[in-house]
């Protein structure tokens, strides 16, 4: 688990659309879960454990549905989850299935971690580590995600050895989960584990491509090997900002409007990670400037794209920011150049 630890908004996708035919629920979840359908239509935006948690007991709160989990597995399109699903369905056999999902979990969600465990005869998929805030409907989706997609895609018949939970459940849910899983369910185990017999995990995959899998792992290393973000509403600020700088759109008004906020709740969302709209504003001024100055842009053109009204005042910010002129900081690339 990362030292601080996110998830990607691409796993909250299934809930807000399960949410979306009834508008009033859907404004409501995504107001208490503070998201903004600008939010979750951003790939690479992360939520925190505690954020995800409010957002899961808030889908099954307005729903009324305690089998929420099961009803998303049963309707989430293939591919749903990216690259990671696609290096899961390209994989030789359903043990390297579920070891591609294990090995790249952290690109969706790196507050929990699972592993492949051998239990008394049998092999489970188990939650090792839990999440600071759990969210126990959340792995009921991802058992039930596997279990549907095992079963499309495995050669022959596929049946699993059990599920358990170490959260609870009444009895009209502990029926409903064994019915889809067609297997022994139990709540209030030990482990929250899905099993399997060793002979089913080692079944080749209809949807087996060696030639796919070899273009897709490369990616989703480069993914699982970039710095996950310090912070997590102050990278979405930044993605807008980069954005704004294109259209000459980078106002607080602006930038908020992009991202479905008012001005004062971006800004209170910045305070709660110890930052400010005018601190990520300079910070990407800062980074793109030093950017154009490498490519030899003139000052002029760069005091323009940064949206400062005269190159004048594009001297003293630049200085501000890193202690030399933009005269000075473009001779130190020139040297660096001549070595």
């Amino acid at each position: 688990m990362s030292a601080r630890a996110s998830i990607s908004v691409v796993l909250l996708r299934p809930l807000a659309a399960a949410l979306a035919g009834a508008p009033g629920s859907l404004a409501t979840f995504l107001e208490s879960s503070d998201l903004t359908p600008q939010m979750l239509a951003d790939a690479d935006a992360r939520v925190s454990p505690a954020q995800f948690c409010v957002a899961w007991a808030e889908a099954l709160r307005l729903s009324g549905d305690p089998s929420l989990a099961l009803h998303l597995a049963e309707n989430t399109p293939a591919g749903a989850f990216g690259i990671v699903e696609y290096v899961c369905r390209s994989a030789p056999t359903l043990r390297e299935a579920l070891r591609q999902w294990i090995r790249y979990l952290a690109l969706l969600d790196d507050a929990v971690e699972v592993g492949l465990v051998e239990s008394d005869g049998l092999v489970a998929l188990r939650v090792l580590s839990e999440s600071e805030a759990p969210a126990p409907a959340s792995h009921e989706l991802c058992f039930a995600l596997v279990a549907r997609h095992a079963r499309a895609m495995c050669s022959s018949a596929f049946r699993l050895a059990g599920v358990r939970y170490s959260h609870r459940a009444d009895p009209a849910q502990r029926a409903r989960h064994r019915e889809f899983f067609r297997c022994a369910i139990s709540f209030g185990a030990d482990q929250t584990e899905i099993l399997f017999e060793p002979a089913v995990l080692e079944q080749p995959l209809k949807t087996a491509d060696p030639s796919l899998l070899a273009i897709l792992l490369p990616a989703a290393d480069e993914q699982r090997g970039r710095k996950p973000p310090e912070t997590l509403f102050a990278d979405q600020v930044r993605r807008a900002l980069r954005s704004g700088f294109r259209t000459e759109s980078t106002q607080l008004e602006q930038i908020a409007a992009l991202l479905g906020l008012t001005p004062r709740n971006l800004q209170r969302r910045l305070k709660d990670e110890g930052l400010s709209f005018q601190t990520l504003r300079d910070e990407q001024r800062s980074e793109l400037a030093d950017r154009y100055l490498r490519e030899g842009m003139s000052l002029a053109e760069i005091s323009f794209l940064l949206g400062f009204s005269e190159p004048s005042a594009f001297f003293r910010a630049f200085k501000r920011w890193t202690g030399k002129t933009p005269v000075e900081r473009r001779a130190h690339f020139a040297q660096q150049l001549a070595r």
